[in-house]
């Protein structure tokens, strides 16, 4: 360290701020060092420093399921990307929203003294009291099951609202909506709603907002996807209900890329083109890309909220006596193949 100091003209305490607290040193000075630590070589000895320190340089994740939803898996790959850069390995672990499964985690989590846990998503609210009792600090994204955490949450209103509005802008009045309901995830309300019905009631004030039909049967809810061999059967389900209705949608809105993928099976089954018979857009803008046509989708910012639950959980690492932090990011529409024009 004291030669990366010496290289960049700066002192070990400085260098030491910008590899474990970089948002207290300036621009300037993170680039310089930076620029020394790659032209040095320098890497942080994780075993001597947790020596000096008392803590294990490991941080904890908490996941889904990667398999079933590309999000937690990229999420994933951000947060052990950035940890590495800073000397921090991450014990992932994936519980399928299984509570003895996350059980599990959290004791190995503890048992290797991971300096904090950052769940996407909790499981229960009980299964992290382990942690708190130890003192380990907790970051929740997206899904918050209790207060007093720090937490990195999602606004899906500005997306959805971009959604209805490129969708009226094209001409289309009845708009499906295909999602969660909020009947089959038991969440807490800390904010006051759950996140299944956030997106419900942003599509339902968009829809006014922007001149849509604000018909109740164009809504369609159910599971994000089934728990089996076959995750996208509940888009295939809610789209035919859609299309099964006297007067059909000429557009819709899922709630997930998943739901959104089988959707689109429903609709190739049915012989109709999107988006020349029916536009589609999904939610999550994670394998929209891949789907055929390439789908519009409503994305979050992935990385930007991956890099603030480490931000988060190092912070609190570092000083345990400060104040819970909420920063809530906004999602946006990605525009690509299967928007189009309402056919006549």
């Amino acid at each position: 360290m004291g030669d990366v100091a010496r290289y960049a003209g700066v002192s070990p305490a400085t260098v030491a701020r910008v590899l474990y607290e970089p948002e207290k040193v300036s621009e300037e000075k993170r680039l310089r060092i930076r620029e020394a630590l790659k032209a040095t070589g320098y890497r942080p000895n994780a075993a001597a420093r947790g020596l000096r320190t008392q803590k294990s340089h490991s941080i904890g994740l908490l996941m889904v399921d990667g398999s079933l939803n590309p999000f937690f898996s990229q999420l994933s790959q951000v947060i052990r990307s950035e940890a590495m850069k800073r000397g921090y390995t991450v014990l992932t672990y994936q519980h399928g929203m299984n509570a003895r499964r996350e059980a599990d985690a959290v004791a190995q989590c503890l048992q290797q003294q991971a300096d904090a846990v950052i769940f996407a998503y909790a499981v229960t609210a009980e299964g992290m009291q382990p942690l708190l009792d130890a003192g380990v600090p907790i970051v929740q994204v997206e899904q918050a099951r209790r207060p007093g955490t720090d937490m990195v949450l999602v606004d899906p209103a500005t997306g959805i609202d971009e959604a209805v509005r490129h969708l009226t802008d094209l001409g289309h009045r009845r708009i499906g909506f295909i999602g969660a309901d909020p009947d089959r995830y038991a969440r807490a309300r800390h904010h006051g709603r759950t996140q299944e019905e956030d997106r419900i009631l942003a599509f339902q004030g968009a829809v006014l907002r922007h001149g849509a039909s604000p018909d109740p049967d164009l809504i369609r809810l159910g599971l994000y996807s089934a728990p089996d061999d076959d995750p996208a059967r509940e888009g295939r389900r809610m789209m035919q209900e859609l299309l099964d209705l006297p007067q059909r949608p000429t557009a819709a809105i899922s709630s997930g890329d998943i739901l959104a993928a089988g959707a689109l099976q429903t609709l190739h089954a049915a012989g109709l083109n999107v988006p020349g018979d029916i536009s589609l857009i999904g939610f999550d803008n994670s394998i929209s890309n891949l789907l055929s046509p390439p789908l519009t989708s409503i994305g979050r910012p992935l990385e930007e909220m991956a890099r603030a639950a480490l931000d988060m959980a190092l912070a609190a690492t570092a000083d345990e006596t400060r104040d819970h932090r909420c920063e809530i990011f906004l999602t946006s529409l990605v525009l690509r193949a299967s928007t189009g024009l309402r056919g006549e």
